[in-house]
């Protein structure tokens, strides 16, 4: 495990496009799941971060609005977004096919390791899309937000040079696949939204509970036009409006 990991830190730190050549099938899925093993303590780490970016900066996310049923669920983002990405981000990272006769092998070898940057960093960059931006500030957080994807993308990058694009594709869509089994209930439940509305005030409080994983909770009590009691636990308030 450990060579895996220092030939991984390796390739981080200066790229090159080669290839492992022997046939050993069991030394490939053992680099894959010691990578994955990495990658899910790596992700441990980056939820206490994240939670403390929420904490002092409410997140939204698009997957908060996201009204899929399980079957596309389980499709959609195990299968069809990770082949799509690998193939826009990773599949010409190796010098063959219509590569290797555009471009020459010492051109190839001088610029690699500027692409394969350049090609992670756009991957995870991409993600930050998966959030609803609400001031330019947000932009100061997107290498924070993106960090996550920023490591598996190298992970899948590593993979896809060493072996093949199918093994890059296979480490992405069991990742996907193992966050949305764990987040599975969490995608697929309607948000649950308090409505208080009368002649007299308007009162909406919506709930996410994307990558939250404390219980939360709205306790509230009301009579014709007055509210008596209004309590919640461990809910952020953005902006509370009374008409």
């Amino acid at each position: 495990m450990k060579k895996i990991l220092l030939d991984f830190w390796h390739f981080v730190k200066d790229p090159k496009d080669i290839q492992y050549t022997e046939n050993d099938k069991k030394y490939k899925w053992k680099v894959f799941f010691t990578l994955f093993l990495f990658n899910i303590l790596f992700s441990v780490i980056y939820t206490g971060i994240y939670s403390l970016v929420n904490y002092f900066h409410p997140l939204e996310t698009v997957f908060d609005d996201l009204d899929l049923s399980p079957l596309l669920l389980v499709i959609i983002f195990p299968f069809i977004i990770p082949f799509l990405e690998e193939v826009f981000f990773r599949l010409g990272l190796r010098r063959k096919g219509i590569i290797a006769y555009i471009i020459t092998d010492a051109t190839w070898k001088k610029w690699f390791s500027i692409i394969t940057y350049i090609s992670t960093l756009s991957f995870a960059l991409i993600h930050i899309t998966n959030y609803k931006f609400d001031s330019y500030f947000f932009l100061l957080l997107a290498p924070i937000l993106t960090l996550s994807q920023f490591v598996s993308g190298f992970i899948m990058t590593y993979l896809r040079v060493k072996f093949n694009f199918w093994m890059g594709f296979a480490f992405h869509a069991f990742w996907n696949l193992t966050v949305v089994i764990f987040m599975f209930n969490d995608l697929t439940t309607p948000k649950k939204d308090v409505e208080i509305s009368n002649n007299t005030f308007q009162l909406k409080i919506s709930k996410s509970s994307h990558f939250n994983f404390d219980n939360k909770t709205i306790l509230y009590a009301t009579n014709l036009d007055t509210i008596y009691q209004l309590e919640t636990n461990k809910i952020v308030a953005d902006e509370i409006i009374v008409d």
